[in-house]
């Protein structure tokens, strides 16, 4: 098993990858919802786009569970979550993706969809950043001196 430093330099690494992500597609959203909902009803309409990202979403939640199988008292618990919700989601585009455009299409609907989820996103992108990014300069520095 890693040491609990190794384990903070792998939750550093994935939050400072994937919390610009979410951060630049919530804003995305927020800025633009009716492109986004244009998008979401094409996305829904194309089987082919249902399985690639569900590939795509699996392969990428394996490898944050693989790299970061942590469940702690602490944000980095968030990560492990992103890595199952991928994980999850990208089973259930292959599996059985004869339901996305029946519950995607619900989703899309309601009016403040895109917005609610774009708060949401630039939420826990911005949360993500700020660790990977901000908090992770003063504990890097603290176990470089520990060295």
């Amino acid at each position: 098993m890693p040491a609990k430093g190794q384990d903070m330099q792998k939750s550093y690494y994935i939050a400072r990858l994937i919390g610009p992500v979410l951060c630049t597609v919530g804003i995305a959203m927020l800025v633009n919802p009716e492109i986004y909902r244009q998008i979401a009803q094409q996305f829904l309409a194309t089987s082919a786009f249902l399985y690639i990202t569900g590939v795509l979403l699996l392969t990428a939640g394996l490898t944050i569970l693989n790299a970061h199988p942590l469940w702690t008292p602490d944000w980095r618990s968030l990560v492990t979550l992103l890595g199952w919700m991928a994980t999850i989601a990208g089973v259930w585009r292959i599996l059985a993706p004869q339901y996305i455009p029946f519950v995607g299409g619900g989703l899309i609907a309601h009016e403040h969809f895109f917005i609610g989820v774009g708060i949401v996103l630039v939420a826990a992108g911005g949360f993500l950043i700020f660790k990977g990014y901000v908090s992770s300069a003063g504990a890097i520095e603290l176990e470089t001196q520990h060295e």
